[in-house]
Formats: C-alpha cells, sequence, structure tokens
C-alpha cells in the first residue's frame, strides 16, 4: 500500500485520500486503540495536508502584491531588457517566472521587474532533490527523486498538496495537462487533480513496459490525453522502447497505444497532431493524427534534414545546417513545413557568418534568435545576436531587436529562445544556464 491507501502496482484509480504525516500507518493501525489514537492524530494535522508541506519544509509565502504581467500574450516588437538574470529556465507567467532552484531542492518564484524571488518551496531533506517540474497558469506542480508529487499555488507559493508515490529509483518526471498532474507510477502513469492533487485516475503500461519515463503530455478536445513513454528506462535487460498512450482523461482508460520512432523532439503542430522526428533515421519525421479512435499517420514529401523544433498554428519550424553535417554544423537555414500535407510553407536563410538559435512560437509569430558562428573556440567572447519577430504563415520580418553584448560560456552552441508569454521573451544560452529578459510594456 502507498500512502494514498491504495495498491502500489495495478491501481484502480480511485479517489485519493489526505496523506498523514506518518512513518507507516500499517504499524500504527495494528491494535484498535493504536487506530484510534492514529484517527485523533490524523485529524488533528489534517491542516498540513491542505498546506501540503512538511514542517521542516522551507515555505516562504508571497512576498510583496503579486506581480503584474508585463502585457497580454506575446509581445510584438520587444523593445528592451529588463533585465538579466544569472539563471532562467523554466515558463514565463503572470509576471513571474518560475524555475527549480540552484540546490535543486524545490522551485521558486521570481519576479520578472524586479529580479526578486517572490516565493521559494524548498525540501531540505530531498535527496536528490527535484527532478522536474512544469508550471500552468494557477499551479506549480514538481517531482523529487524519492517518489514525492507536489503543487504549489503559483500566486500565494503556498503548498497546495502532496502525494508519496512508491517507485523505483531514478529520474522522475511530471508534466500537466488539461487540469491533471501526470506522473510515473509502477507499471502505470497516474494523473491527480492540479487543484488539491485528488486520485483521479490510472492507466495502465503494457506489460512490455513496467517502467515508462513519461515524456511529456497533452491534452485534446473530446476528454483524450496523449502521452508519448520512454519504455524500459531502468532495466537493462529489456528492450527500450518509444509509446503513446491515447488515454481517456475522465477514467484512466487506455483507448490506444502505438510504438512510436525515437523521438529527437515531440511537438505538437496542430489541434491533432504530433510531429515526431525519427532520431535513429533522419530525416525520417513521423507525422501522428491523433483522436480517441486511434493514430493516423502520415508521409511527408519535403521532409529532407527536418529536425522539428517547435510547432503550432499549423506550422513546423526546422532550424537546419543544410551543407554537410560535421562538428561544427551551423544552422544557417529556418524552414516551416505545413502540417496538413509536409510542404514547405516558407524558408529563410541566415546572412554569411551567422546562424539562428531554436525558434519558437506564440500569438501566430515567430521568434528567434540569429547570431555570429559559434564554435568551442568562442568560449569568453562577447558578441551581439538579434532577436527576430517574423509571421508565422508568412515567414515575413516584423521586428528586429539588437540584443546587448554578451559573453559566451563553456561549452555553448548558440542562444536559443526559451518562453515567450505575457509581454516578455526569454532568451537563454544553450546548454548553459543564464540568459536575458526582454519585453515590451
Amino acid at each position: 500500500m502507498n500512502l494514498l491507501g491504495e495498491p502500489g502496482v495495478g491501481l484502480s484509480g480511485g479517489p485519493g485520500k489526505p496523506v498523514p504525516f506518518v512513518a507507516n500507518v500499517q504499524e500504527v493501525a495494528r491494535t484498535q486503540a493504536w487506530g484510534s489514537l492514529f484517527a485523533l492524530l490524523l485529524l488533528a494535522t489534517s491542516h498540513l495536508w491542505v498546506h501540503g508541506h512538511q514542517p521542516w519544509d522551507v515555505v516562504t509565502g508571497a512576498r510583496g502584491p503579486f506581480p503584474a504581467a508585463l502585457g497580454a500574450g506575446a509581445p510584438v516588437a520587444p523593445e528592451r531588457v529588463v533585465r538579466r538574470p544569472s539563471a532562467f529556465d523554466e515558463a514565463l507567467v503572470h509576471g513571474l517566472y518560475v524555475r527549480e532552484t540552484g540546490s535543486l531542492s524545490g522551485v521558486t518564484a521570481v519576479n520578472v521587474r524586479t529580479g526578486k524571488e517572490y516565493w521559494r518551496y524548498e525540501r531540505p531533506d530531498s535527496e536528490p532533490g527535484v527532478d522536474t517540474s512544469d508550471v500552468s497558469e494557477r499551479t506549480v506542480v514538481a517531482a523529487f527523486h524519492d517518489g514525492r508529487l507536489i503543487g504549489v499555488d503559483l500566486r500565494t507559493g503556498k503548498p497546495l498538496w502532496h502525494v508519496d508515490i512508491q517507485y523505483a529509483e531514478g529520474y522522475r518526471t511530471t508534466a500537466l495537462a488539461g487540469g491533471q498532474a501526470l506522473t510515473e507510477a509502477p507499471g502505470a502513469v497516474r494523473a491527480f487533480a492540479e487543484r488539491d492533487g485528488r486520485s483521479l485516475w490510472t492507466a495502465k503500461t503494457p506489460k512490455s513496459c513496467p517502467d515508462g519515463l513519461l515524456v511529456t503530455a497533452y491534452a485534446l478536445p473530446g476528454h483524450l490525453s496523449i502521452v508519448p513513454l520512454v519504455c524500459n528506462v531502468t532495466n537493462p535487460d529489456r528492450d527500450g522502447y518509444y509509446l503513446l498512450l491515447g488515454i481517456d482523461n475522465r477514467t484512466g482508460k487506455v483507448l490506444w497505444q502505438q510504438h512510436i520512432a525515437a523521438p529527437k523532439l515531440i511537438v505538437r503542430g496542430g489541434k491533432h497532431t504530433l510531429v515526431i522526428p525519427d532520431e535513429d533515421h533522419p530525416p525520417a519525421v513521423q507525422v501522428l493524427d491523433v483522436n480517441r479512435q486511434g493514430v493516423t499517420a502520415r508521409a511527408l514529401t519535403a521532409a529532407d534534414a527536418w529536425d522539428a523544433v517547435a510547432g503550432g498554428g499549423g506550422i513546423v519550424l526546422s532550424a537546419i545546417d543544410p551543407g554537410d553535417r560535421s562538428e561544427e554544423e551551423h544552422d544557417t537555414l529556418l524552414r516551416a513545413y505545413g502540417t496538413r500535407d509536409g510542404h514547405l510553407a516558407w524558408q529563410l536563410r541566415a546572412p554569411a557568418g551567422q546562424e539562428y538559435g531554436f525558434p519558437e512560437i506564440a500569438d501566430g509569430r515567430v521568434y528567434v534568435v540569429r547570431q555570429p558562428f559559434l564554435t568551442g573556440k568562442d568560449t569568453g567572447r562577447r558578441i551581439h545576436a538579434d532577436l527576430l519577430v517574423l509571421d508565422l504563415s508568412t515567414g515575413h520580418l516584423l521586428h528586429t531587436l539588437r540584443l546587448p553584448a554578451m559573453t559566451v560560456p563553456d561549452e555553448s552552441r548558440g542562444l536559443d529562445v526559451r518562453d515567450i508569454g505575457d509581454g516578455a521573451v526569454s532568451v537563454g544560452w544553450r546548454d548553459h544556464e543564464g540568459g536575458i529578459l526582454i519585453a515590451m510594456d
């Protein structure tokens, strides 16, 4: 039994229970007297579950009023650097950026305008700490290496809930989709309510996939969740493979399953479309139409050297090196493909000596950094780069912003757009923390 009072394998997905902070429920309840005492203790400490943390956890709560967002949606013409963060990752939302703490023992939200920490939640006793986290408009969810999943209110920084899932040692993930927090469980994928941590459903994985690593999750119309998994990541005796599950997100029923190529990256190309470049067989690309009935794969007619890096609005973007690939490849060509037919919609070539970072799509526009060629020999050199804003459907240039000079860190291969939201754009070094944040009020 896990701390939800449910079996650890083959869970039925029934309603969850408050998580008591007692080391071993079974030992406490061995006798009727101890059972009564436990019930009293649980009643007395039930407020701890509401707040969702242990007494020794670090919970600062919100410091000051909730910050105002810099604008609505993505900026049409970003104009200025708000601040230069020392570390930038994760998500921009409601005037905050949310990331894991430097010690990886928790999560923190930082005010975009001031650069000051707005709230922090940490578990000093957690080893080795947070594996992954995800953010919605209201909630931050983090998966810890020891099996704990926690939900924190974005506005207040107060823990909302936590659950402990007995699971083998290893990297764990979580993803928010459609108001549900998904994570791995033994032989299953589990879903919890984003706001209160109720156990919503458990979807069993196939017998050939007793342990799976959640790649991401998508909530589609018709009560459908799409969940890509990497199977057999911790068992060297089993062949690893990639699996796509279609799950009814009301009941946890697995509607269908589909083997997929080893993905270099999975992007959502449209409301019902996923694009999956084949890591083992470039330039092969899978375009999958998904619904409750199953998966339909479509061939592409113009998929040469297509490494999907961003998708949206029926377009998938690829930043590629059209020449011979080598150790010092440079992505000098930005290509856009339509997911309906796979045909090239437009392309943009960088000027001589310059290349593109990874782009992002938001509100019908493309955001991408154009920078000088970078190699390992450029470490420590200061460079200038430009942020470009393009029309998604045509590739026409809408706006250019010269970024402030930045020093190339060790082993970095370029600047990528990290996230876009609420009138701000974050830009960071690939393979390295740190970057800049620009915005238009």
